[in-house]
């Protein structure tokens, strides 16, 4: 199978008319979506291999979406990052292969009629970044990238465990909504530094990851952080947090850092 995204007319008609269509996303009407989609030039098949995904479907989301995010993020590891940042290609996935995991999350937003959230959750409706965190395939796949660790042979989802664990939609958007956090070892440092502090016991909240962003923030107005290793992003903001909540440094490193 092959992976299947809208065309650029398509998608443009879809977000435009969406207040024309709302009632076919409410009423999960498949024979309207099937219509639809098989006119002539609605779809464009791609060369990218595609496996449908065994996604979860638990009733409880926080345990859902922690599971899907490995799920969805091995299925398409194989996307390169610019197909990865592409609102057709997830709008796509969406509306055509993966439609019964589109009703199934959004089922109380549908149910709701809650069209702000149907239409971020379908389409980018904000800034290219903060969408892929807000739409509801495409952040799966993104939280699962920025947080797999190939170092790690024996666990690689090792800090995707721990960043999804709670909290996850609200931790995927502000997070990842640094620019600096759009670089994997910047984003792994931090993690570390948090994950270490769970492990010993210090409670992580919110406010630790937005103070790590801010600090870094303040520190790459006077170097550069893209050429910082994992560890040395993990010791400066070991360091800084130590300081700013009073706690003794932990240190500790993942099985690989």
């Amino acid at each position: 199978m092959k992976l299947r995204f809208l065309s650029e007319e398509t998608l443009i008609d879809l977000r435009t008319n969406l207040e024309a269509y709302k009632e076919h996303y409410y009423n999960r009407d498949d024979e309207w979506f099937d219509d639809y989609f098989n006119q002539k030039g609605k779809v464009i098949e791609s060369k990218i291999d595609f496996k449908k995904p065994a996604m979860s479907f638990n009733e409880d989301y926080s345990i859902s979406d922690a599971e899907n995010v490995k799920i969805l993020y091995e299925s398409l590891k194989h996307l390169t990052i610019n197909q990865a940042t592409q609102e057709r290609v997830w709008a796509g996935l969406l509306h055509l292969q993966m439609r019964d995991f589109f009703y199934y999350r959004m089922k109380n937003e549908l149910d709701g009629k809650n069209d702000k959230r149907i239409e971020s959750g379908v389409f980018f409706k904000y800034n290219s970044k903060r969408s892929l965190f807000i739409h509801v395939l495409s952040r799966l796949w993104w939280v699962g990238h920025m947080t797999y660790d190939e170092n790690n042979e024996e666990n690689p989802f090792w800090l995707t465990d721990f960043f999804t664990e709670k909290d996850f939609s609200a931790r995927a958007t502000l997070f990842f909504s640094s620019n600096f956090t759009s670089n994997k070892n910047i984003t792994i440092g931090i993690l570390t530094v948090l994950y270490n502090w769970q492990q010993q016991g210090i409670p992580v909240k919110r406010e630790h990851f937005v103070q790590a962003t801010k600090y870094l923030n303040v520190v790459g107005g006077a170097m550069i952080l893209d050429v910082l290793s994992i560890e040395e992003v993990s010791d400066m903001v070991e360091e800084y947090l130590s300081k700013l909540y009073g706690i003794e440094s932990v240190g500790g490193k993942s099985p690989v850092y």
